[in-house]
């Protein structure tokens, strides 16, 4: 299932932190038992060792490095109930850990996660979830329509400010190049093609056969940049460990960046021109962070800074 929510979870944060060797997060052991899945989350019996601290809303289990956070807890038998949820759960009867953070509460967490997830959008130009819209795009006189960001379901397209709903599918009016796997990964270079018709040229059918320049194509459908299990893709994750961790470490350093610096570059594929920076050295990747592995993530994702093309003979040969 497609992610549509945060890059990461509290829980991820938290497990991050532990490894880290971070001192604001507190490891304590409890054990579960009698697990029962239930569609609100799974629920677990629990035991917490003398002198233990019990669990809490908020706080995380930890079990074979998985992590899960637990979201309610009840009595009469003592048990809580944890996010995920399903018989394939990792999380299991038997021991476990259990992380709680007084300095970092999930609700501050949140806050952080959002707040680099907006800078991640912000320095890649696009996402990495999925999200759903209706959208308009100008065309550019050719029979192929490009994207920023990866397509991941088309709905309804209507082409050159009409109410002319095309048909996808290969024997129809238009592909849509959505693939996430090779070899036919489209992520990096997403687009809409349409199918090639024997209509005759002199006919208004033929008109349908291009993205008109200075028209709209109005497109519904689901977008975002996902790995093939639906998942945001690792090295983002990553990113975002980095942004939030730095933030709660080291609050007055982390909003520190370098002057965008390197050379603009022209890269042709298909029928289109991208543009984009080449950073000079790997320390100011486009400048959007001072640490330096953030910025060679971003430089990896970076989507086309400008995307242009035009078939000029085709609005010739209707004139």
């Amino acid at each position: 299932m497609d992610n549509t929510g945060f890059y990461i979870t509290y829980s991820d944060l938290l497990l991050e932190l532990l490894n880290s060797g971070s001192t604001k997060v507190l490891k304590s052991n409890i054990t579960l038992s009698n697990k029962t899945v239930d569609v609100g989350g799974d629920l677990f019996d629990f035991s917490v060792d003398s002198g233990d601290p019990t669990p809490q809303v908020g706080d995380v289990l930890i079990q074979a490095g998985y992590a899960d956070c637990i979201v309610e807890i009840l009595t009469s038998p003592n048990r809580i109930r944890i996010e995920k949820t399903g018989a394939m759960n990792p999380i299991q009867n038997g021991p476990a850990n259990l992380l709680h953070s007084d300095a970092i509460p999930k609700a501050r967490a949140i806050s952080l996660i959002q707040l680099a997830m907006a800078k991640i959008d912000r320095d890649t130009g696009q996402f990495f979830n999925r999200r759903s819209g209706v959208f308009q795009l100008e065309g550019n006189n050719s029979p192929v329509l490009f994207f920023n960001v990866p397509l991941i379901e088309i709905r309804e397209l209507k082409i050159n400010s009409t109410d002319q709903v095309l048909i996808e599918g290969r024997d129809h009016d238009f592909l849509a190049m959505k693939g996430r796997v090779q070899p036919q990964d489209d992520r990096w270079n997403p687009r809409i093609k349409l199918n090639t018709r024997t209509d005759n040229i002199f006919s208004g059918v033929f008109t349908n056969r291009i993205f008109l320049k200075d028209t709209f194509t109005e497109i519904d459908g689901d977008f975002g940049f996902l790995e093939p299990d639906g998942s945001t893709p690792l090295l983002i994750m990553r990113a975002m460990h980095i942004l939030v961790i730095e933030e709660i470490e080291n609050p007055i350093t982390s909003s520190a960046s370098n002057p965008t610096t390197g050379s603009l570059k022209r890269l042709k594929i298909d029928l289109h021109e991208q543009e984009f920076f080449e950073p000079k050295g790997q320390s100011q990747a486009f400048g959007a962070s001072a640490n330096d592995e953030y910025n060679r993530i971003v430089a990896q994702y970076k989507r086309p800074l400008l995307v242009a093309g035009s078939f000029r003979e085709v609005l010739e040969g209707r004139r």
